[in-house]
């Protein structure tokens, strides 16, 4: 993981967004200034998906983010390949295997980076190795918890004591470890997984065939409670109304007590409206589409407007109806193309 990917999950997670963002034990424990190394074989050894970040300043800020809760878990995506498998690529980069080691040192590393350093305390660095992963993956609390009927790893941890990170003495079958030479402080000192010892004094005891199947069932209350409830704010909300919906209360009305009431009066057929429309609507309630208010009788008395001429007469006369308002009556005066003229044929 780069700076600027951890820095956008921890942005959307402080805007509300339900994220979570999981660095791996080789992006905070080593970088990848490796990759320029002149040595083939231990370039090689740190090809991994996603890549190593070239700046050594990445290991170092994806841990504040894991202290801060912008991250939230950890991870190791252990695959491991031996030099001869890495030997695939030697003349093509593409075909190098891509995986590096993390899953045994994993909590050393973050151990000693994150606690040992200062930037998280005890309980933080469980919930970031253990117990957020439990709740994510929905295994809540029966692992990631120490109480009655869980069945939790019990991991007994020396913070004082101290370990040499080495290929030579680490239990995973590969002859490469990208944290090589690395001193951490705090060691696992006991194990016991199903109350069944498996480190005992940092000597490992597995036994092959004893680990379980362990579901994950689907939709986690940790993850997806938050989910239902962003769902049912954003649900539309019903508005409850009175019975009759045309009461309107004074606060409701800008402090003003308004009632409006109206009535609807049923007009016969035939018989002059207000709405202006000759005729009322038919008793089914249909109306004439072809009823128009125009009238050349027109509803307003008529006035005549006559144009003189002191030679010809009348030469224009207009009769408008008289309005109630100002508007002035229409004249057509009649003269001929030109001008006006005095002679009789006009």
């Amino acid at each position: 993981m780069s700076k600027s990917a951890g820095d956008v999950v921890a942005a959307k997670k402080a805007e509300g967004n339900v994220v979570f963002g999981e660095p791996l034990a080789a992006s905070v424990g080593t970088d990848g200034s490796h990759y320029w190394n002149k040595c083939w074989r231990h370039a090689a050894g740190h090809v991994t998906s996603p890549p190593l970040r070239p700046d050594t300043e990445t290991p170092g800020h994806l841990l504040d983010l894991l202290a801060s809760d912008g991250l939230q878990v950890t991870g190791s995506d252990n695959c491991t390949f031996n030099f001869d498998q890495k030997k695939l690529g030697r003349n093509d980069f593409s075909k190098i295997p891509n995986g590096v080691n993390g899953v045994e040192d994993r909590m050393s590393v973050i151990w000693e980076k994150g606690v040992q350093s200062g930037k998280m305390d005890p309980s933080r660095f469980v919930a970031v190795t253990s117990t957020n992963a439990a709740k994510i993956f929905n295994v809540y609390p029966q692992k990631g918890c120490v109480a009655v009927g869980s069945d939790a790893d019990l991991v007994i941890w020396n913070p004082i004591k101290s370990r040499v990170i080495s290929a030579q003495t680490h239990h995973q079958a590969v002859d490469f470890n990208i944290f090589e030479g690395m001193e951490c402080h705090g060691v696992p000192e006991y194990v016991i997984v199903n109350g069944r010892v498996c480190v005992d004094e940092e000597e490992l005891k597995a036994v092959h065939g004893f680990g379980k199947f362990v579901p994950t069932p689907a939709f986690p209350p940790y993850v997806y409670d938050q989910v239902d409830a962003r769902e049912k704010e954003k649900r539309p909300q019903g508005v409850t109304r009175g019975p009759n919906d045309e009461d309107y209360s004074p606060e409701h009305m800008n402090g003003l007590a308004v009632k409006v009431e109206k009535t609807v009066q049923l007009a016969t057929p035939g018989s002059p409206t207000n709405d202006g429309h000759s005729h009322g609507p038919t008793a089914s309630g249909g109306r004439n589409m072809q009823d128009t208010t125009f009238s050349l009788a027109g509803e307003y008395p008529k006035v005549a407007a006559e144009v003189h001429d002191d030679d010809v007469g009348v030469i224009a006369r207009d009769v408008t109806p008289a309005l109630d308002d100002d508007r002035k009556t229409s004249v057509k005066v009649r003269n001929p193309p030109g001008g006006r003229s005095s002679g009789g044929f006009w």
